[in-house]
């Protein structure tokens, strides 16, 4: 239960082996492959070796075009599914097949080629519709759209805004220009749609006029007939084209058979890229590559087998002072579910400490001492088992439902702690419905009887768990061979707090005296002279405020219990205000599923702070960088690594 120790890789191998050694390497997935820094920066090395290049354009481009035929599918036969879809298992020998990856490949090609023939039709669909409502306003005109003009006569086709008194625009017309008419042929909200009919000799008068009323010709150059004839071939064109894009569309959807057989092939893809990823960090001559990188100190005796089959040298070292590496976390497979509330705050650095084997009991016990309901313990319980086992959820999914496993027997545990079962419901059920009073399941403590007692234990609990993080200091500070540093941060500050109690109990101030001359006299340690070891010390007297902050922040344990409590014992008043128990049930199902959803997130998240803030301060070292292995990284399938398999 602690932070792996890695050990750097350094490895020459033969080019012609790349492929096949970098195979077995995302198959074993321990070794991080990284930058070899400096070495393109030493004359010696960069005369030797040069970077690889790797086709991850082609890979990324191949993954493109299998994202565009699952969307596709999705999109044009889509399957019923819920929130979660159970992962098919293959064994590493069918997710490697090559037959069945270029079988995916081809059904990949034929959905684009269909979605491409599909995006065109679509296009001209769109152009022709637009046509068509450019002809519209213009149906009920019996004449041609071209030719229309005679030898003496201009007829023409225009428009002019909405806004347009066409009687006024008629009327200069018939002053300036007589030998001119303007019909009208149809009107929207936006525009008058006219027919123009001017003597030749007029135009340049007729222009200028209708130029001042914003009026612009309309012109159909490449169609003939009238708009009415045009619109009706149109209608015909465009049923060609819908029946077009439905037949490809219907060979899309022929596919849907193949969908796992696509997913299979996505995550091959991915697969890939992740290799490609890897080798760009190579460095080689055509003949030989090298490659550094990180293993994780308990799986050498598996990398070092693996490598027996190469035609390589390597080597192990620990890393240099100056390294950043890589963190991993390893706990037993129950308790790993917790990685997911570390990793959100953010990773241990290297060489700090593990707090998942710590927080993991904190957190469940927060978590089920704010919920505190033996019937909200078994709802939990009972839905997150059910997604655990029905569809095996992944990563951080995963990580989430078999948490809320043990967060739902700790509120179980708790709720039996403080008699609740949905609040007070057999209470008031008993009394409302059946005329029974003071029916009560047994508890140690009432929140809502005795809210000074909840929050006394919650002081209590939070002391405890700050002095526990103090304590796991003091062991860093013996860990990394300097005792005294460790010491000296913690020791000082019992004296303090040993001080506060015997001056509240006994009225003397003597030993709170000593422990802050002691934080005076140690906590400016590490300042330079001794007027800056002073001010040191002295300032750090004013962190009495920020541990009385720490403590006090323990207080939301009971505000977060009550907040439960209350909400629950409302809801089922509530329910028997009607004194109609159909509305009872309506109101308590109601009630109760939004206390639940309300109060799942408050307590996780308050939960989560008392770690992060409280907690932690008080010996974490944050900024881990995650040791990211080359591995079998999926999203829709689960690879059965060969021995397994067997």
């Amino acid at each position: 239960m602690a932070i792996v120790k890695m050990k750097r890789l350094r490895l020459i191998a033969l080019e012609e082996e790349k492929e096949a050694l970098f195979g077995r390497l995302q198959s074993i997935g321990c070794v991080e492959v990284c930058e070899s820094e400096g070495k393109l920066t030493d004359p010696a090395w960069s005369a030797l070796l040069r970077r690889d290049t790797a086709p991850i354009g082609d890979v990324k481009a191949q993954i493109s075009q299998a994202t565009h035929a699952l969307n596709a599918l999705r999109r044009y036969a889509p399957v019923k599914s819920g929130p979660f879809e159970k992962r098919p298992c293959l064994s590493e020998q069918e997710f490697l097949d090559s037959d069945a990856f270029h079988s995916s490949m081809n059904i990949v090609k034929a959905i684009n080629e269909s979605l491409a023939k599909i995006t065109r039709l679509q296009s001209q669909e769109n152009h022709l519709i637009g046509v068509q409502a450019g002809l519209r306003p213009w149906s009920t005109l019996p004449l041609p759209l071209n030719n229309m003009s005679t030898e003496h006569v201009s007829i023409s086709l225009g428009v002019c805004p909405a806004s347009v008194i066409l009687t006024d625009l008629t009327q200069q017309l018939a002053q300036e220009a007589p030998l001119t008419s303007l019909l009208p042929v149809h009107r929207d909200r936006d525009q008058h749609y006219l027919l123009l009919l001017c003597h030749k000799a007029e135009i340049s008068a007729a222009d200028q006029i209708l130029k001042n009323y914003s009026f612009s010709t309309t012109q159909f150059k490449e169609l003939s007939g009238t708009a009415a004839e045009n619109i009706a071939r149109l209608d015909q064109e465009l049923a060609e084209l819908v029946r077009a894009r439905e037949a490809e569309e219907q060979n899309i959807a022929s596919y849907t058979d193949s969908r796992p057989a696509l997913k299979h092939c996505f995550d091959r893809l991915q697969q890939e890229l992740s290799r490609e990823g890897a080798r760009e960090h190579l460095l080689t001559n055509g003949t030989i590559l090298f490659m550094e990188g990180w293993v994780s100190a308990d799986k050498l005796d598996t990398l070092v087998h693996t490598l027996e089959s190469f035609s390589c040298a390597y080597d192990f070292s620990d890393p240099a002072k100056e390294d950043q590496v890589p963190t991993l976390l390893k706990n037993p497979k129950w308790m790993t579910p917790i990685n997911m509330v570390t990793e959100m705050y953010s990773l241990p650095a290297y060489h700090g400490i593990d707090p998942n084997p710590f927080i993991f009991w904190f957190f469940i016990f927060y978590f089920g001492f704010m919920f505190a309901d033996i019937a909200y313990g078994i709802i939990i319980f009972a839905i997150a088992s059910i997604i655990v086992k029905k569809y095996n959820p992944k990563n951080t999914m995963g990580y989430l439902f078999n948490l809320a496993r043990y967060l739902g027997i700790s509120t179980f545990i708790c709720g039996i702690a403080t008699g609740s079962f949905f609040g007070d419901v057999i209470t008031v059920f008993s009394k409302e419905f059946l005329g029974i009073e003071n029916v009560t399941l047994p508890y140690l403590i009432n929140p809502l009887e005795n809210p000074m007692n909840v929050l006394m234990i919650a002081i209590g609990i939070g002391i405890f768990q700050l002095l526990f993080g103090q304590c796991i200091h003091i062991y860093m500070g013996f860990r990394d061979k300097e005792p005294l540093e460790g010491i000296l941060d913690v020791v000082p500050w019992w004296i303090v707090f040993a001080g506060i109690i015997v001056a509240v109990l006994k009225g003397s101030f003597v030993v709170l005296i000593l422990g802050a001359l002691s934080l005076v006299a140690t906590q400016g340690r590490s300042k330079k002279g001794f007027f800056g070891k002073l001010f040191g010390g002295v300032a750090s007297l004013y962190n009495i405020t920020s541990w009385l902050g720490d403590v006090l922040s323990y207080s939301r344990l009971m505000a977060l219990m009550l907040a439960t409590s209350v909400i629950a014992s409302v809801m089922n008043i509530l329910g028997t205000l009607a004194g109609n128990i159909f509305v009872f049930i309506i109101v308590f199902l109601v009630g109760h599923t939004f206390n639940i959803g309300v109060n799942l997130i408050g307590t996780y998240v308050h939960g989560a702070r008392l770690q992060y803030l409280e907690f932690f301060g008080k010996f974490y070292i944050e900024g881990g960088i995650p040791f990211k292995p080359l591995r079998y990284n999926t999203k829709y399938v689960d690879v059965i690594p060969e021995k397994e398999a067997e």
